[in-house]
């Protein structure tokens, strides 16, 4: 049984490696701008994680809704950066600028396994 949760496993994690490789070849084929505005994009969310939310510096966004609570998770507010971005600009949004906030978003999908949980039920709601 060990055997063959190391063999899940070590499949999982060349999984993991392949496929921002096969995403990254498109948009360079796309753009070179692009393709180096996801990677900024990327290292710059996950070295902000690093250094400010796991540190306890940064908390988490939730938005209070009685029972439950929103959980404004950042490829949600990437979405809706690109989404004004895209109204407010609508004849020319720069690539660089759109790959470093798919490179935010990426980030969030791609390294977390909670980023599908947006309504999680509040644990602090007391009937009234």
């Amino acid at each position: 049984m060990k055997r063959i949760r190391k063999y899940i496993s070590s499949k999982k994690k060349r999984v993991k490696m392949f496929l921002p490789a096969m995403v990254l070849v498109p948009s360079f084929y796309y753009s070179f701008y692009f393709a180096l505005g996801i990677i900024i994009g990327y290292i710059l969310c996950k070295a902000f994680y690093h250094m400010f939310v796991e540190k306890g510096k940064i908390n988490c966004i939730f938005v209070d809704f009685g029972k439950y609570k929103f959980h404004l998770h950042h490829w949600i507010m990437g979405v809706a950066v690109l989404g004004t971005a895209w109204v407010v600009d609508y004849f020319y949004l720069p690539t660089f600028f759109i790959g470093v906030i798919i490179g935010v978003i990426v980030h969030d999908i791609y390294d977390f396994n909670d980023w599908h949980q947006v309504i999680i039920k509040n644990e602090n709601y007391e009937n009234k």
